[in-house]
């Protein structure tokens, strides 16, 4: 019987160690998880900005001092854009502030590195919007690489970086003032061709953007300009023919009924079998010169802002509906530049503080949920 008892007893005390190992896996899962270091790290790198909750293909052109600082991020966050385009030296990688909250950027390359740059056509204190051929290729190109490299974690993440090589081109021994551009045609074939080796060597996935296609020069081809329909040929060809780009950027302004005739007129100018994406960093009216618009601001500002918000869905629809991949309006602020036709199309003016919020700030912020 002892036997029986001891060995009973035995039995008893192995279930019971069984059952303490059974149960002790259970009580650790309900142990607070550890935060992981990297989501602590990245939440601390910009503590003012949260990420936009999904993404779109509609934003705004941004030129302002202030274009890269948390008030302006956070106002195009409250506006429910998803990209902005901004200009920017190669010495200056404050677009990473809109990466970090969650909205994609094309970035307009304005090369004015001091120490290697031909100033044979203006210097950058002339020109304040320009940009400028490069002395030495070889110090041009590590100076892309070395403003792209903060970009790199954001694309891991999801982010999209589009590069464009300088605004609005036009030989400035032709146009001799040509505010963005102070070189000669060749030279910025030249540094267009540098800038797509640069980005390419930083990550082959970076899209590489023409720079932007004016919307005169398109009128002219549309007939609506002018007689140099064969000049305007030439100078398209110039910059599209050689196919250093794997995006064009087009830009509209004029009527909103002629970008279907643009866009139509540049696709048939690239060279055979070099089909490409467009994208539109500039697009914004009113224009008085249109029937359907036949206002300017300093004749009824109240209706002139009245009539811009309805070119806000129009004009990007437009964008949209002709196969753009990226439609942005031209811009956030009004800008204040030498010819008033441009002066009176931002979505803010900052003439006030705060900015006020033009209808045309509102018809964005309508718009662009509607076509998620």
């Amino acid at each position: 019987m002892k036997i029986l008892f001891r060995f009973a007893v035995s039995i008893i005390a192995l279930i019971l160690l069984l059952a303490c190992s059974m149960i002790a896996p259970r009580v650790i899962t309900h142990q607070p998880t550890p935060v992981p270091m990297v989501a602590t790290q990245q939440s601390t790198l910009v503590p003012k900005l949260t990420p936009v909750p999904g993404h779109n293909q509609f934003g705004v052109y941004v030129s302002t001092s202030a274009a890269t600082s948390q008030d302006t991020v956070s106002t195009v966050q409250q506006l429910g854009a998803g990209w902005v385009r901004l200009n920017l030296a190669t010495s200056d990688q404050s677009y990473v502030t809109y990466l970090a909250a969650g909205i994609n950027v094309v970035l307009t390359v304005l090369y004015r590195e001091p120490a290697n740059i031909v100033t044979d056509n203006g210097t950058p204190q002339e020109y304040i919007a320009a940009s400028f051929p490069f002395k030495s290729k070889a110090q041009y190109q590590q100076n892309i690489r070395t403003f792209l490299q903060p970009a790199l974690k954001y694309l891991k993440s999801g982010r999209q970086v589009w590069v464009q090589g300088g605004n609005e081109i036009a030989d400035a021994t032709v146009v001799t003032k040509s505010p963005f551009w102070r070189g000669t045609m060749e030279q910025y074939l030249a540094e267009q061709q540098a800038l797509y080796e640069a980005v390419k060597s930083v990550d082959p996935d970076i899209p590489v953007v023409q720079a932007g296609l004016q919307s005169e020069t398109m009128d002219v081809l549309l007939g609506k300009k002018g007689p140099g329909y064969a000049s305007a040929v030439k100078y398209m060809n110039a910059l599209l023919v050689p196919g250093n780009y794997d995006a064009v950027d087009l830009h509209f302004y004029g009527c909103v009924e002629d970008i279907p005739g643009k866009v139509k007129a540049i696709k048939a100018l690239l060279p055979a079998g070099h089909t490409v994406p467009w994208i539109s960093t500039e697009n914004s009216g009113p224009n008085v010169e249109c029937k359907a618009t036949p206002i300017s601001w300093s004749q009824d500002l109240t209706e002139f802002e009245k009539v811009q918000a309805q070119q806000v869905p129009a004009r990007l629809s437009a964008c949209v509906e002709q196969g753009g991949t990226v439609c942005l309006w031209f811009s956030l602020f009004n800008v204040k530049l030498g010819s008033d036709a441009f002066n009176h199309l931002g979505l803010l003016d900052e003439d006030t503080t705060p900015p006020r919020q033009k209808p045309a700030y509102a018809a964005f912020q309508a718009f662009v949920p509607q076509q998620k």
